[in-house]
């Protein structure tokens, strides 16, 4: 008996620990975690007197990168323990619960942090409300004389909006509201800190209900994960909606209220696009569920709600030179870390720049083949469960993380909120790629720590990029196992509750 409870309590410890260390780097003078920010602009409040009591003030440069890296380190490894125990159900629910509000609300004490994101944020949004210009059209580039032109990041300065129209419509409404921008920088952050409180509520509410035995776990994987506190909410983004809008449709889904979680999932599409890919496994699901004799009703229906709120949202911005809105823009960027880069670059040089085209078209083949796969279980294993829905949602966005030309920590975000449904493989990548882009930021700006950022960008390129592959391959091998040999996508209970998708 005594084993557990020490298990238990170093876990909470290396948790709370973990935390605070990386929360005190977060707030030093001059934090590789920081990202340019306004003039004038600092953290306070007892991080930084923290900071400042031990020594972190008189440390500079390569030392200051390297206590960040063992920071990084520490909370990926406190977030594995954590994970582990809350698996073999040695934790409380409800103190993962207390943890993860109590770090969300610590958050506020600390500047932005990792990513530039918010200031492009904002500048769309000002395009849109204070300039009267369409954002997916003209550029921050065009207002070079705006208080936001010096912070947005260089790759995005010349760039139209690549965000779904509602989220530059929010974005403008805060702009509006915020005339600072500090303030806006915090409003965005409230956003995100509200979306994924309201996200973890959502999921302790649907596990307890219908898989409490998993509550633990499903917490921890979502409110005390590092990508999610330090990389997603106290940077500000907004893929926390998409992983409220996956929650809330995920609940309604076991509900057994479809159409409404349509409308939630087209909601978070037009916040950003990844939502769309459960918004389609969800319209398959329910078509295939019906009698023939209906199913073309409930294509109409689900399009009518589908394209009622698209329309609504997408008509203000709606233009000849980019009908996509950002779609295509985005499709042309390409992350450092992302496995379709390391091909890439791996094929221009032993073809002399003349195969390196080829990820670009493999990639995006290998995910319509895989979300192919996922949407076929969903028809062929008729009726469809909420269970088998849920993670078919979570399959088909790890595939899309993984295979995207992008990958970067806070895309994890859109998965979360489903992982605790997962079976397999996909359960397994999605707690190691919490890990592994737990490790993929030291340093946010090369101008201030040189040396540190090259190291980081080399040990990204030649780490973790090859883990992410594997990775890749482990998903995609076991989706393809799965649907092969009809083992289950979902961790599904033996013996469902009559009426957990009934309530």
């Amino acid at each position: 008996m005594r084993r557990p409870s020490i298990s238990r309590n170093l876990a909470i410890a290396g948790s709370l620990a973990s935390f605070l260390v990386v929360a005190t780097v977060a707030a030093a003078p001059g934090s590789p975690f920081t990202p340019v920010l306004p003039e004038g602009a600092r953290s306070r409040g007892p991080f930084r007197w923290l900071a400042e009591l031990v020594g972190l003030g008189q440390v500079h440069g390569g030392a200051l990168a390297a206590i960040g890296v063992l920071a990084a380190a520490l909370a990926a490894g406190a977030f594995l323990l954590l994970l582990r125990e809350a698996w073999r159900g040695t934790l409380r629910p409800r103190t993962i619960l207390v943890l993860a509000v109590v770090y969300h609300l610590a958050l506020l004490a600390l500047p932005l942090l990792f990513s530039r994101d918010v200031y492009s944020y904002a500048f769309y949004g000002k395009i849109a409300a204070t300039y009267h210009a369409n954002p997916y059209v003209a550029t921050p580039a065009d207002f070079p004389n705006d208080a936001l032109a010096a912070l947005v990041g260089p790759k995005w300065f010349d760039t139209p909006a690549v965000y779904g129209p509602l989220w530059t419509q929010i974005s403008g409404l805060v702009v509006r509201a915020v005339g600072s921008v500090e303030g806006q920088i915090a409003a965005f952050r409230l956003i995100a800190i509200a979306a994924s409180l309201g996200t973890l509520a959502l999921v302790r509410h649907l596990v307890r209900r219908v898989r409490p035995e998993r509550e633990a776990f499903a917490l921890a994987l979502l409110g005390a994960n590092p990508v999610v506190l330090f990389q997603s909410v106290a940077s500000g983004h907004n893929d926390l909606l998409v992983a409220l809008g996956v929650a809330a449709a995920a609940a309604l889904v076991f509900a057994r209220r479809e159409l409404p979680a349509a409308a939630v999932l087209t909601l978070a599409a037009l916040v950003k696009a990844p939502a769309a890919i459960p918004l389609v496994l969800l319209v398959v699901a329910a078509i295939a569920r019906r009698p023939d004799r209906e199913r073309l009703r409930s294509l109409v229906a689900h399009g009518a709600v589908i394209g009622g709120l698209a329309l609504a949202a997408t008509a203000p911005f709606l233009n000849r030179s980019d009908p996509t809105l950002g779609m295509l823009e985005l499709a042309g960027h390409e992350g450092w870390l992302a496995p379709s880069r390391f091909f890439r670059r791996l094929l221009d040089a032993v073809s002399g720049d003349t195969l390196g085209v080829l990820p670009r078209i493999v990639f995006p083949a290998v995910l319509l083949g895989a979300l192919f796969l996922v949407a076929r279980e969903l028809v062929r294993r008729v009726p469809v469960t909420p269970w088998l829905q849920g993670a078919a949602w979570g399959w088909g966005l790890l595939a899309l993380t993984l295979l995207g030309p992008v990958l970067l920590p806070w895309y994890l975000a859109w998965t979360l909120p489903v992982g605790w449904l997962l079976a397999g493989a996909a359960r397994g990548v999605l707690i190691a790629s919490s890990a592994l882009l737990t490790l993929s930021q030291w340093t946010s700006e090369p101008a201030r720590f040189e040396t540190a950022y090259d190291v980081n960008i080399w040990f990204g390129h030649y780490v973790l990029t090859p883990v992410a592959i594997g990775l890749l391959l482990w998903l995609l091998v076991d989706l393809r196992r799965r649907t092969r040999s009809g083992a289950p996508l979902q961790d599904e209970p033996r013996e469902v509750p009559a009426d957990a998708g009934r309530r």
